[in-house]
């Protein structure tokens, strides 16, 4: 999961439009230094500027306000390249291929059927581990505004766009501000965020219509897409597998390898080949899931460590301790007693 955080990254000029937003409410500002518009910062970086800005402006909502002030130039090339789309078909079909350049998160999936198609993407597995939650929750909600406001410069009559939104965030109170906002149900909770559209918007024309600009941005897109690093989400796959072997009470190795359809051998070599192991995976998933469970009063040590498939309580309280310098139970007081 960690790795996750430092492979996946964004734009650095992403960070002018958290600089946007806090200059707008007085805010400190969490902007990166020394570095070209052009270059990534991690993900877990990114996550800890959303963090900065979210103490200081508690408010639900915090990502819709964030993505609602996009620009062209926080995105950068792939939001001239999609100025410069002749149709709505060919948006999507550039927010699939180059959305890396700008954000290198869990890759998007579009699907089609009779009447309508979706864009939608999983939570990551850190997220399913009890790590930044909240941030998670913030940044869901900015990549759907952005899309949202960025199709607001792009078309006429936007505001209709979404048919449908669903947001892998916990329900928050004022469901109103989301449904307003999207002009569309809206469903909270749900295994992955997913934003469906009527078939009948893949002809709308775009405003900016350029093939000539297209064709050009499109071939310097493709040249940075290429030094960019290889998409390889093994370790990501593993890593959600070993959370779902965790709900199964199962962390055998045959039991993922055959869930991924390779072979222990098989899997015990691509995690050796990319600087991983099994071993590594399944220890740090049961650290983040350890300490998440143990936030919650009404587990007892027992129960927890049955859902981290330990064989007993002995078992879990020796590897807990070898983690963190203390017993289960030593760090859930020291939790609670910091909360009060």
């Amino acid at each position: 999961m960690k790795s996750f955080l430092k492979i996946k990254s964004v734009r650095n000029s992403l960070t002018l439009l958290l600089d946007d937003f806090c200059k707008k409410h007085g805010l400190d500002s969490p902007k990166s230094f020394k570095s070209t518009f052009n270059d990534h910062i991690p993900f877990g970086e990114w996550l800890n500027k959303i963090k900065e800005i979210s103490e200081q402006y508690p408010k639900e909502g915090l990502g819709l306000e964030i993505g609602a002030l996009v620009q062209a130039n926080h995105i950068g090339i792939v939001a001239y390249i999609a100025q410069s789309c002749d149709t709505f078909a060919d948006y999507i079909e550039i927010l699939s291929k180059y959305e890396r350049l700008w954000f290198n998160y869990i890759p998007k999936k579009i699907d089609f059927d009779e009447d309508f198609f979706s864009i939608s993407w999983e939570k990551p597995a850190y997220v399913k581990a009890g790590l930044y939650i909240k941030e998670t929750s913030i940044v869901e909600e900015m990549q759907v505004s952005i899309i949202y406001h960025h199709l607001q410069q792009l078309m006429d009559s936007a505001e209709n766009a979404f048919h449908r939104l669903d947001l892998a965030i916990p329900e928050p109170e004022n469901i109103e501000k989301y449904t307003q906002l999207f002009n569309c149900p809206v469903y909270f909770n749900t295994e992955q965020t997913k934003i469906v559209f009527s078939n009948t918007l893949l002809k709308a024309k775009l405003k900016c219509y350029d093939p000539t600009l297209f064709e050009i941005l499109s071939d310097h897109a493709n040249i940075l897409l290429k030094k960019m690093p290889k998409q390889d989400s093994l370790v990501e796959l593993v890593n959600l597998s070993v959370i779902q072997a965790l709900e199964h009470n199962n962390v055998q190795i045959h039991f993922v390898a055959r869930s991924l359809n390779l072979t222990p051998r098989m899997l015990q070599r691509d995690l050796r080949d990319r600087g991983s192991s099994f071993k590594l995976i399944l220890a740090n998933a049961r650290k983040n899931l350890a300490k998440k469970h143990l936030k919650n009063e009404k587990l007892a040590i027992t129960e927890i460590a049955f859902l981290l498939a330990y064989k007993d309580q002995t078992s879990f309280n020796r590897a807990f301790r070898g983690w963190t310098g203390f017993s289960p139970s030593e760090w859930r007081k020291q939790y609670l007693d910091k909360r009060m």
